[in-house]
């Protein structure tokens, strides 16, 4: 009698404690998971500018009430706006998708080889292939900037360009 629970005592530490050890690996593995470099995540319309506004957002920030005659003309030339870059990025969508793919594929393979000497050709690569997207939200940006320039007082036009540099948009002072 003696003998057996000795027995029972034995078999049931070893077996709680592989049980034990077993549960720590499993929580261990998620972490050792977190630890591999983020699969690359290239954003094409982030580095062209490609920004579609909130209308009300964007009247709020500028402090713009929308009911009023400026705050529908400012509300019209948003909307143009809108729809012309969605329009844009449409019509290149197969262009901006191959240069994302493109891009990161450059990315994958850098990182696990380790070799980024090729990077200089692949910037180039890609300012030319998107360079005539560039110039025409250039000319956007600049028609809806007139637009604006002539709605907003100059306080606000100076809140609309804070608001739109959180953007990461940017317009220049020549325009």
């Amino acid at each position: 009698m003696k003998n057996l629970f000795i027995l029972f005592i034995i078999l049931f530490t070893t077996i709680s404690h592989a049980q034990m050890r077993n549960g720590m690996r499993q929580r261990q593995l998620p972490q050792t998971q977190q630890r591999q470099a983020p699969k690359p995540n290239f954003e094409v319309e982030k580095y062209l500018g490609i920004v579609i506004y909130d209308i009300k957002k964007a009247a709020k920030k500028s402090s713009i009430r929308l009911t009023s005659n400026e705050g529908k003309a400012f509300s019209n030339a948003l909307t143009k706006y809108n729809k012309d870059i969605k329009d844009i990025k449409r019509i290149n969508s197969f262009l901006l998708r191959s240069t994302k793919e493109m891009v990161e594929n450059f990315q994958k393979k850098a990182m696990k080889t380790g070799d980024f000497s090729n990077q200089p050709k692949m910037v180039k690569k890609l300012n030319e292939n998107l360079k005539p997207i560039s110039e025409t939200l250039k000319k956007e940006d600049k028609e809806l900037d007139k637009v604006i320039k002539k709605l907003l007082s100059e306080k606000q036009y100076k809140k609309w360009i804070k608001y739109n540099k959180k953007l990461n948009k940017f317009f220049h002072k020549n325009q």
